[in-house]
């Protein structure tokens, strides 16, 4: 293993750490939302992550700068650097919206009378699309990168049915419920949105260029 492979894989694996990390923020807010942890709680500790996932991309752009000046990479190496970065500051992304969700739950204190399955169920799905992009991008595993991308239709769409057939026709009956998954959904799509980020960087480490 050459000098530069060693040091991508060390920053690939702190890569991995954040992401182990960002997921574990998600899981957080979803366990507020059923009931399981505090809002108030889980703010904190989200807070708390989200400021970790800022420090570690921060400390990452600079080592990843720092490696391109002293090996000078070429084509593929030079790709997997540039793409680290971007994946990098996708997952701090991601702990500002899991921070943006445990904000809304805090907001609203009791949500218990929610229809909480419209929430846990495109949760799950992005925090699967999340480890399947990470795996993608280790594995330079295109397909795998694709189904990703698929996936994302089914988050968005959790986000559109909830407006049309639950908000705008009014069978949303509690409206503290419509306010707090319409925002909850929302940062899931945006969520899911950095995770085909992820995906597409997977995809221009083998392919060189961004999937369309």
């Amino acid at each position: 293993m050459s000098l530069i492979d060693a040091e991508i894989r060390s920053i690939f694996s702190e890569i991995v750490k954040s992401s182990e990390l960002s997921l574990s923020l998600t899981k957080k807010c979803v366990d507020a939302f059923l009931g399981k942890q505090q809002p108030k709680e889980v703010l904190k500790e989200v807070d708390k992550g989200a400021m970790i996932l800022s420090f570690t991309h921060n400390r990452l752009r600079e080592r990843i700068s720092k490696t391109m000046a002293r090996f000078q990479p070429m084509a593929s190496d030079l790709r997997t650097l540039i793409s680290l970065m971007e994946i990098s500051y996708g997952l701090v992304r991601l702990g500002r919206y899991a921070r943006n969700i445990a904000q809304t739950l805090e907001l609203f204190r009791d949500v218990r009378e929610c229809d909480i399955e419209l929430v846990v169920g495109p949760a799950e799905i992005t925090e699967k699309m999340v480890k399947l992009a990470m795996k993608a991008v280790e594995e330079r595993d295109i397909k795998t990168a694709e189904i990703v991308i698929a996936m994302d239709d089914k988050v968005d769409g959790a986000y559109e049915t909830y407006l049309r057939d639950r908000v705008i026709t009014g069978e949303e009956k509690l409206p503290a419920c419509a306010v707090a998954i319409t925002l909850i959904l929302r940062y899931l799509e945006r969520m899911a949105d950095h995770a085909v980020q992820i995906a597409e960087e997977a995809i221009y480490m083998v392919r060189g260029v961004n999937p369309l």
